[in-house]
């Protein structure tokens, strides 16, 4: 299973940044929906944020990998991909990210559905125990 677990962080990883770069939208400087855009360092401690983040849930899978589902390795990967996707996109453009999936009231990436999805995956997967 922890071959599936990477090889679904790096095929979300290498889709989100090839996508960011293909398509037009905006560059988002905040987190969601723009929030904290006035706090130039922001971006800083969320990538710094995301490096524990993703370490801590590659550690925590990597230590429980074979008591997980295949539908809580699927979740916790797209999670971690989406996170690294958007940790890189931030470190190439000096701080944001490129948003351009437009849902009207806001725009979106294909690493913020990774992560919204793989929460959800795990989360339900956690409640259901």
């Amino acid at each position: 299973m922890i071959g599936i677990f990477a090889g679904i962080i790096i095929a979300v990883v290498c889709v989100d940044l090839g996508t960011k770069f293909i398509f037009d939208g905006v560059l988002n400087t905040g987190i969601a929906w723009g929030l904290g855009a006035q706090w130039p360092w922001l971006w800083i401690a969320i990538v710094v944020l995301s490096a524990v983040l993703v370490v801590s849930c590659i550690v925590w899978y990597c230590r429980s990998s074979r008591r997980q589902s295949w539908w809580f390795t699927v979740g916790l990967a797209l999670f971690v991909g989406g996170v690294i996707g958007n940790a890189v996109d931030r470190c190439l453009t000096g701080g944001a990210v490129h948003d351009f999936i437009n849902f009207v009231l806001f725009k979106n990436n294909l690493a913020d559905m990774a992560i919204i999805a793989g929460a959800i995956m795990v989360g339900g997967q956690i409640a259901l125990r």
